[in-house]
């Protein structure tokens, strides 16, 4: 089967393709904006670990909400609240109400998108073509991630911050027309979740949000201040990192469909252990920096792509894949929390940016044994 023979997942592809480039030009400008508007390091990375912490609770309502208006709906719902989230925060200029209800809304919104679209594309996917879909979906946010960031970081240096975001903001409004025009999937009214799955869906998760804190968000805070604080320096490095990681995005998804998705998986947190060395290690120097960001776009889809389609697999062959996500984004929550709330501590302690990303590091032999374990047959 290709790439693009399932009319309902070419949905999925173009949603991706709009929601990516949201989040290249967006979600990664997010927390680097706070900087500039003069809330120190320490205190960014807080309010993130409070984010991620809080959506703990705003997951609780995603059952509910889906039950009443189904998961089609629902995933509109939460598009449209990510999509509100970014004009608020173009208007942030320090610790105040702007920032709470910020933090408040996107806790929300992203804890309900989250969830109902990875349990959207588990349910609309094929498990006999799992891998190459994800990879197409890691190319497609690839490709966007080339473009995004440069134009953002353009608009945020010429215009106001509302400007560019609210560009953002009807780039990711769009992306739900998409999964409006696609099926309703159909969502069991009960299931039991087996405790052996909700444990094994939570410890997953959990190790990649411990990798997400320390790997993405204390990184974003390390690149931006070494490139001197400059929007359009990082969004020119962001824009590179997505040119060199567009290119090798696919190799994986046909690996991962002829049944050896565990030596994919293998090859993934390999890669991505390596770029998070060369991030701890070269996160002074500017060009070491942007080298590093580099490497991590090569290792990235490669990771991703194994991951992903591995959590999915995982999520069809479950009960009910929005329980599973449900529990899994919690534990997925936790990890981000610990790992944001350690960077803080770490940072507002007197150390500089090595021992928050050596978390990264240890992280991805954490990823690597809860996927490697969840290969093994069932006793």
């Amino acid at each position: 089967m290709s790439y693009f023979s399932s009319r309902n997942f070419n949905r999925v592809y173009l949603h991706a393709a709009l929601q990516a480039f949201a989040a290249y030009g967006g979600e990664v400008f997010a927390f680097v904006f706070l900087l500039k508007a003069g809330i120190p390091a320490p205190v960014v990375l807080l309010a993130i670990a409070l984010m991620y912490g809080s959506r703990m609770l705003f997951r609780q309502l995603v059952l509910p909400l889906v039950r009443r208006v189904g998961l089609r709906r629902a995933l509109v719902v939460a598009v449209l609240a990510e999509a509100a989230t970014y004009p608020v925060l173009s208007q942030i200029a320090g610790v105040g109400p702007l920032l709470y209800g910020y933090l408040a809304l996107w806790a929300f919104s992203s804890s309900l998108y989250w969830t109902t679209y990875h349990t959207y594309v588990a349910l609309i996917g094929d498990n006999d073509t799992r891998g190459k879909q994800s990879s197409a979906i890691e190319t497609i946010g690839m490709l966007m991630g080339i473009g995004a960031p440069a134009v953002t970081g353009l608009l945020l240096t010429v215009f106001s911050p509302l400007v560019a975001f609210g560009a953002v903001a009807v780039a990711m409004a769009l992306s739900a027309v998409p999964v409006l025009l696609g099926p309703e999937p159909a969502i069991a009214d009960h299931a039991e979740m087996p405790a052996g799955t909700r444990a094994e869906a939570r410890v997953i998760l959990f190790a990649d949000g411990l990798r997400t804190g320390a790997f993405h968000f204390t990184w974003s805070i390390a690149l931006f201040l070494t490139l001197g604080s400059s929007f359009a320096a990082y969004g020119g490095a962001m824009a590179l990192t997505g040119l060199v990681g567009a290119a090798g995005a696919l190799l994986l998804g046909r690996h991962i469909d002829m049944g050896r998705g565990l030596g994919a998986a293998r090859i993934g947190f390999a890669a991505l252990g390596v770029a998070a060395v060369a991030r701890m290690f070269g996160w002074p120097v500017p060009a070491l920096a942007v080298g590093a960001n580099v490497a991590a776009a090569l290792a990235w889809p490669l990771y991703a792509t194994a991951f992903n389609a591995r959590v999915y697999t995982l999520a069809r062959q479950s009960p009910c894949p929005l329980r599973f996500h449900i529990v899994a984004e919690g534990g997925w929550d936790m990890g981000t929390f610990l790992s944001c709330l350690a960077g803080a501590a770490l940072l507002q302690a007197g150390f500089d940016f090595h021992l928050p990303l050596a978390i990264g590091v240890l992280a991805c032999g954490l990823g690597y044994w809860t996927i490697a374990r969840s290969f093994r047959p069932a006793r």
